[in-house]
């Protein structure tokens, strides 16, 4: 007679799996890359981007000079909470070179012309404040974005 096995998530099935075939480490640069914004933060990760994991170094590309010269600075805190996420064997070395980022730039945005609004005359009214109210609501709609 057969035993039955509860279910498991399929990630935790595979795990073992994908540690027999990953004995180099490959797999590592996914998870690296997977993390990444977790692990620096939103700020930095839009301005980032991994490019390489060989012999231990973590090999990523900055958009410009200055920020490697903040990452630079940053290197421990950023090696360690790496090595927190990942474990102690993954990453032991951060190198940012700098360069453009594969990511796609957002389209720059059009302006669109605006057809202009008729003036609304306002029919004769006894009250000033009313008015005044009234002229104040046509100013701020002629103002609004369409």
């Amino acid at each position: 007679m057969q035993r039955y096995k509860a279910p498991q998530q399929i990630g935790a099935a595979m795990q073992p799996l994908l540690e027999r075939l990953d004995r180099e480490g490959h797999f590592a640069i996914v998870r690296m890359v997977k993390a990444w914004p977790e692990i620096v933060g939103e700020a930095i990760a839009r301005r980032t981007e991994i490019v390489s994991l060989k012999f231990h170094t973590l090999v990523v590309k900055v958009s410009g000079a200055m920020w490697i010269q903040e990452l630079n600075l940053m290197k421990p805190q950023i090696l360690a909470r790496v090595t927190e996420r990942m474990g102690d064997d993954v990453v032991r070395e951060l190198r940012f070179i700098q360069g453009r980022l594969s990511r796609r730039e957002r389209p720059a945005l059009r302006t669109v012309p605006r057809a202009t609004r008729k003036s609304i005359e306002l029919p004769e009214l006894k009250d000033p404040e009313l008015r005044a109210a009234f002229e104040r609501l046509i100013e701020a709609w002629g103002r609004a974005p369409r």
